[in-house]
């Protein structure tokens, strides 16, 4: 995402390949019934900057 990473990168909007589904839709109700976890991070926004910084880190060398 352009807002977390402050990087204005290109997006091609390309047609769907064949097969491709129109749309996916993820609903995580069954595993929270099922198991006694919840996920650490609730929002688009702080997955994306997580998953960026693990990124940077790993391509960087640096763990924190």
């Amino acid at each position: 995402m352009r807002t977390v990473s402050g990087v204005n990168f290109p997006v091609l909007e390309v047609p769907r390949r064949a097969g491709d589904p129109p749309a996916l839709v993820a609903d995580n109700a069954r595993i929270l019934a099922t198991l006694d976890w919840r996920p650490r991070y609730d929002d688009i926004e702080t997955i994306v900057a997580s998953a960026l910084k693990w990124e940077t880190q790993l391509r960087d060398g640096v763990w924190s």
